[in-house]
């Protein structure tokens, strides 16, 4: 077998820290244009002939549509500092026993490997403490993947997504973060 071309990382992707300082500048930005209060001096033109309840519920509908749009950063962020523990490993003959069970699974699939059924499974065997919180994340996977494909079904098979917010997906990227040893790139 030739020597296999290594994988360059773009280094684009995300960080939770970058996706917070986001959230609380939108919603603070959000908060400040929808203030209808008495002691506000200005309010946009938009507004004019807006009831209380369409004011408060555009509002809220931009506040959800934020949650949404950070929640799904989030998980992005998670499953690419995932991907690249997998390909660093998988890539850089490292010692440790688990790189040499993640480089049998990346000389087998390279960057092919499956999140869940490879990767996850593979930590979740190795390291049996991790299992619940990557079994919360594969839980908010789903809830991603009905994010990304457009929320136009009842997640009947998967009721669990609808307790997911951006909250409990950055406690939870947070989690997986301070208690798991990933490898970063170099």
């Amino acid at each position: 077998m030739g020597k296999r071309k290594k994988i360059a990382f773009s280094n684009a992707h995300s960080s939770i820290e970058d996706v917070e300082e986001y959230y609380i500048d939108s919603e603070q930005s959000l908060n400040s244009f929808y203030d209808f209060s008495s002691s506000s001096t200005q309010i946009s033109s938009k507004f004019v002939g807006y009831s209380k309840a369409e004011f408060d519920n555009e509002l809220k509908a931009r506040k959800e549509t934020l949650d949404r749009m950070c929640s799904l950063e989030v998980l992005s962020a998670i499953e690419a500092r995932l991907k690249i523990d997998y390909i660093v490993r998988g890539q850089n003959k490292l010692r440790d026993e688990f790189s040499k069970k993640i480089r049998e699974i990346f000389d087998k699939k390279e960057n092919r490997a499956s999140l869940v059924d490879d990767i996850l499974k593979a930590w979740k065997i190795e390291f049996p403490e991790h299992k619940t919180r990557l079994d919360h994340f594969g839980q908010a996977l789903d809830y991603r993947n009905w994010l990304a494909h457009g929320r136009y079904w009842q997640a009947k098979r998967t009721p669990h997504i609808y307790r997911f917010d951006y909250f409990s997906i950055y406690s939870l990227a947070s989690d997986i973060l301070t208690n798991m040893e990933l490898v970063e790139s170099t």
